[in-house]
């Protein structure tokens, strides 16, 4: 499996002063191959030259990720999202990375603009943008009761058809719609452009929550040797919060991917 792990478990500390530059030893010290990286910038200009020189020096590879989504609640709001989408891409190919993960949507949305000629016609200036970068963007299932639906993850990628869009496919968000990520693994294997790992715990009151990989709800070791042993050979990241010891909850993961199952 080609691991990396993400900016997002080591959120509190690159919230409180630490750069994201710093993660790039870390990844080799815990024995993955790069870092997903998110918009904890301090200073854009001079972080993102400075972090690809640091992993052509270590070989190792990067994706990043940005919060911005296919559909919001209005027109207005989903097209300033797909502007800032595009502007992203710049960023992703900075850093040297081949794959910019997005999201489905971005809060609230309205299904109904996938049907809508403005729509397609604004998803298909991103797709050129794109492809004009040799950018995969790659839109995650989210993690609330609509946004991991597979009928509405199927209807966007359809509808959109550009070999320039793939999905993330998150391992544990799917339980926040009620979908079962083993059958929406079998429904959107295909379109699997990226992998997000990570489990879902049930918490004391009543709700979900995102956790370290082997100590919740998702089999996500059994799922990620499926992606890999259909033919997925892309990049699969330890995306979940870090808690106190982000080392610790990435090296327990990783041991928790490498037992064999029982």
């Amino acid at each position: 499996m080609k691991l990396i792990i993400s900016a997002i478990t080591w959120e509190s500390l690159l919230q409180t002063g630490m750069k994201q530059g710093e993660l790039i030893p870390l990844a080799k010290q815990l024995g993955c191959q790069g870092v997903e990286f998110r918009q904890y910038w301090q200073d854009l200009e001079a972080e993102v030259p400075l972090i690809r020189s640091m992993l052509e020096a270590e070989r190792m590879v990067c994706t990043y990720a940005c919060n911005e989504g296919l559909l919001a609640a209005t027109r207005e709001a989903t097209e300033a999202s797909l502007e800032v989408i595009t502007g992203h891409i710049d960023v992703a190919c900075g850093l040297g990375a081949k794959v910019l993960r997005i999201n489905i949507a971005a809060g609230v949305f309205d299904e109904a603009f996938i049907t809508t000629s403005w729509w397609q016609d604004a998803v298909r200036k991103v797709m050129a943008a794109a492809a004009a970068k040799n950018m995969l963007i790659a839109a995650e299932n989210g993690p609330d009761q609509y946004k991991s639906k597979i009928q509405l993850v199927r209807h966007v990628l359809k509808t959109v058809n550009s070999p320039w869009l793939k999905l993330t496919y998150d391992t544990g968000n799917w339980l926040y719609a009620g979908e079962v990520p083993e059958d929406a693994l079998s429904a959107l294997e295909e379109q699997i452009g990226y992998v997000h790992l990570k489990d879902i715990i049930d918490k004391p009151d009543g709700s979900r929550g995102h956790s370290y990989l082997g100590t919740g709800l998702v089999d996500v070791r059994g799922l990620a040797s499926k992606i890999t042993a259909r033919g997925y050979q892309g990049l699969l990241a330890l995306e979940f919060p870090g808690g106190e010891d982000p080392v610790f909850r990435v090296k327990h993961s990783m041991q928790y991917l490498a037992q064999e199952q029982s």
